[in-house]
C-alpha cells in the first residue's frame, strides 16, 4: 500500500502540481501606484470639468480602499485637491458625492489620512454642508443625498480617532446636533445603517442618553 501511495504522490507532483495556475497577488502595488498617479493627474487637471475631476477622486478612493497601506500613503497627497473641489462654488451635488466617496475610501481605517483631512479643515467643511437649507429654492436637487454621504464620511474619519470626534463636537455644537437629529429621522432606505443616528450617538452620547 505504501508503494502505491508513493506512486500516486509522484504522479500528482508530476502532472497536477506543475500545471497549477501561478499564484495571483490580491494586491498589486505597482498597479495601484500607477492608477492612483494617473487619476491624480486627472484630479489636478483644471482643463477637465469638475465632474471629471470628481470622478477621478472617486477612483483614487476606490484604489486606496483596495490597495492597502501603501496605496493610502500614496493617496494622501491628493487629499487637499479633493477638499478644494468640495469648497468650489460651482461644484454640483453629484460631483460632491463623488469626492465624498473618494475621501471615504482614502480615510477608511487610515489614521494618517484621517488626520490629514483634519489638518485641511474637512470637519468645518462637512459641518457647513449639513447646515445648508434643503428647502431653499437654490438648493441642489441632490443635497439630501450629499448630506447622507457627509454623515457616512464623518463616521469614517472619526473611527478610532477621538481627537477628530472631539473637534466635530466642539465646532458643530448644538447646530450639528440638531442637523443630525433631523437627518436621523429621514428615510435611509438602501443604506446599511442610519449614519446620522450613528454619528449622533458617537459625538453626543450623553445627550442621547438623557433623551
Amino acid at each position: 500500500m505504501g508503494n502505491i501511495l508513493n506512486k500516486l504522490q509522484m504522479w500528482y507532483d508530476m502532472y497536477i502540481v506543475q500545471v497549477r495556475e501561478p499564484s495571483i497577488k490580491l494586491i498589486d502595488p505597482i498597479f495601484h501606484h500607477h492608477k492612483i498617479k494617473t487619476y491624480g493627474n486627472d484630479l489636478r487637471n483644471e482643463e477637465l470639468s469638475l465632474e471629471e475631476r470628481s470622478r477621478a477622486a472617486l477612483h483614487i478612493g476606490l484604489l486606496t480602499y483596495t490597495g492597502g497601506v501603501t496605496a493610502a500613503e500614496l493617496a494622501i497627497e491628493y487629499i487637499q485637491d479633493m477638499i478644494d473641489i468640495l469648497i468650489m462654488p460651482d461644484t454640483s451635488g453629484k460631483a460632491s458625492i463623488s469626492v465624498l466617496k473618494g475621501l471615504c475610501g482614502i480615510c477608511y481605517l487610515s489614521p494618517m489620512n484621517q488626520n490629514e483631512t483634519r489638518e485641511n479643515h474637512l470637519a468645518e467643511i462637512l459641518i457647513s454642508y449639513l447646515d445648508e437649507d434643503e428647502d431653499s429654492p437654490d438648493a441642489d436637487p441632490d443635497i439630501t443625498l450629499v448630506k447622507f454621504w457627509v454623515c457616512y464620511l464623518m463616521t469614517i474619519v472619526c473611527c478610532n480617532n477621538m481627537p477628530y470626534l472631539k473637534l466635530f463636537n466642539e465646532v458643530g455644537g448644538q447646530m450639528l446636533e440638531k442637523r443630525l437629529e433631523s437627518l436621523s429621522a429621514a428615510d435611509w432606505f438602501g443604506w446599511p445603517q442610519n449614519y446620522a443616528k450613528i454619528f449622533l450617538i458617537m459625538a453626543y452620547p450623553k445627550m442621547q442618553t438623557d433623551k
